[in-house]
């Protein structure tokens, strides 16, 4: 085989002197890589090329010679086409040659390999850092996107910073707003008075005493009242019942400071259990130092001032019951706590009457307890009464009660019923009428009211006073007219029994008690 000459150019192929010859405008081809098996062995040459190529060797140091000529015309060339031609082509090269010299490395003779093996591997040769540039480039870029970064989140982080701060202070702003509303806002009172009287019920809740507040005219919702009491720590729920009154003008905070003085009790005035209306009026007039507004009005004035306008009277509808007042109080005020007071029992009653009552409505309930409650000595007979009424009602048969004659009578009454009286026709002769009298008879108590809407269950049609309160009760005609003789003519003080035989003299007149 032919040794090859010293200056043979085969003997540098793969370096980047004997680059190929580049076309201007195109891509460079990749530099021809040897192989590691053509690698000749230790001690022996390696095979010429001239075998194939006998003009090679002639013609190489020519194009050797003519390289850099060429490299200086493609620069030139590949300079005009811009600076990202030249550096996507130095990239190119200085990838190649990375690879190229790590195949060379791994092409060396075995002895060198097996030399190689028992030495520690060598330190990276500096010539491989070439291709670090464009590392380190893309590393600046990173640091140079973190910064952005930074700046952005430092950026972000101020801008929140004086976000909160803005709605911090729109929070504290809007509180003092609050606070001053609730402290500080005079409280007018709607109908134009310099003050107004508001009476608290034993049994009271929060709810209910705010809801008075508002419904006396002051400007002030309960949510208002609420939200001081729990900024002022005053409890509603722990208020006494009485009569508090409070001044135009003044702050939520006065309303309830006053509520924490306690109620304003300088009088009082007794409605007794069921006197008729005139009865009321009277005693409202002779109350000391009390106002008295309502005897400038109508029966019709009266009626609507009271909210009572859709009733044909005012009758019943005021509850027997101890009221306190302050010295100067309008009447009108303590005619409307009576009025609310009884609506309010009467609806209860209502709403929970018995299935067999023969009340069509509330009202009508209203004057059945009216009648109960003249009727009935004592609370216990007041069911077994109401049942009597009910089971006439039931077969309409007339009340026949003397209570409703009396009230019809009027100021023609003296005080002793006659026969007169049970033949002479008024709207409440329930001896003339069937049914029940057009409006109640007297202010009933919430025992009555209970009674009315509760009867008792019997087949009882008649009683009659034993003389002592309570009441003797029957269910025939027959047993009715011996109770009578028993009680009344005789006055007799045994007892009653429905089951003896009837005395020989007859029976005594039937009158429904």
């Amino acid at each position: 085989m032919a040794q090859p000459k010293d200056n043979d150019p085969t003997a540098a192929v793969g370096t980047p002197q004997d680059a190929p010859e580049q076309t201007p405008g195109t891509e460079p081809p990749a530099p021809e890589t040897p192989r590691a098996d053509d690698a000749a062995p230790a001690g022996e040459a390696p095979e010429s090329k001239e075998e194939k190529d006998p003009k090679k060797p002639e013609d190489a140091p020519e194009a050797s010679g003519d390289a850099p000529e060429e490299k200086t015309e493609a620069s030139s060339e590949e300079a005009s086409e811009g600076k990202a031609g030249e550096a996507e082509a130095s990239a190119s090269t200085e990838e190649a040659d990375a690879e190229e010299k790590s195949e060379d490395a791994e092409s060396s003779s075995p002895s060198e390999s097996s030399e190689g093996a028992d030495k520690p591997e060598p330190a990276e040769s500096p010539e491989r850092n070439e291709a670090e540039p464009a590392q380190a480039l893309g590393d600046k870029a990173d640091e140079a996107v973190a910064g952005n970064r930074r700046f952005v989140i430092r950026r972000s982080a101020k801008w929140g910073g004086i976000a909160l701060l803005i709605v911090t202070l729109a929070v504290l702003i809007g509180a003092a707003l609050i606070r001053w509303d609730l402290f500080s806002r005079p409280v007018a009172i709607a109908s134009g008075e310099p003050t107004v009287d508001v009476f608290v019920e034993e049994g009271d809740t929060a709810q209910r005493i705010m809801n008075r507040i508002v419904a006396s005219g002051l400007d002030v919702t309960p949510l208002e009242l609420r939200a001081a009491a729990r900024l002022h720590d005053r409890g509603l729920s722990r208020v006494h019942a009485g009569l508090y009154r409070f001044e135009a003008n003044r702050p939520v905070s006065a309303i309830l400071d006053r509520l924490a003085e306690g109620p304003l009790i300088d009088q009082q005035v007794r409605i007794p259990d069921g006197v008729p209306i005139w009865t009321v009026r009277q005693l409202l007039a002779d109350a000391v130092n009390l106002k008295p507004e309502s005897t400038k009005l109508s029966d019709e004035e009266l009626r609507k001032a009271l909210g009572l306008e859709a009733y044909p009277s005012i009758e019943g509808f005021i509850a027997p019951e101890t009221y306190r007042y302050g010295s100067g109080t309008s009447d009108l005020m303590v005619l409307r706590r009576a009025v609310e007071r009884q609506k309010r029992l009467l609806n209860e009653a209502w709403t929970t009457r018995s299935p067999n009552a023969q009340v069509k409505t509330p009202y009508e309930l209203l004057i059945l307890a009216s009648i109960i409650e003249r009727e009935s000595g004592i609370r216990r007979d007041r069911h077994l009464v109401s049942s009597v009424f009910h089971n006439r009602l039931a077969v309409k048969m007339p009340l026949q009660t003397d209570p409703t004659v009396i009230y019809g009578l009027g100021e023609r009454f003296n005080g002793n019923i006659t026969k007169k009286d049970l033949q002479t026709f008024t709207p409440y002769n329930t001896y003339r009428i069937t049914g029940l009298p057009p409006t109640p008879i007297g202010m009933p108590t919430p025992a009555s009211i209970e009674a009315a809407a509760h009867p008792a269950e019997t087949r009882y049609l008649y009683f009659v006073s034993r003389g002592d309160g309570t009441s003797e009760f029957t269910t025939n005609l027959k047993d009715h007219n011996r109770a009578v003789r028993h009680f009344i003519l005789e006055k007799r003080q045994t007892p009653f029994s429905p089951s003896a035989p009837a005395p020989k003299d007859g029976n005594a007149p039937l009158r429904a008690q």
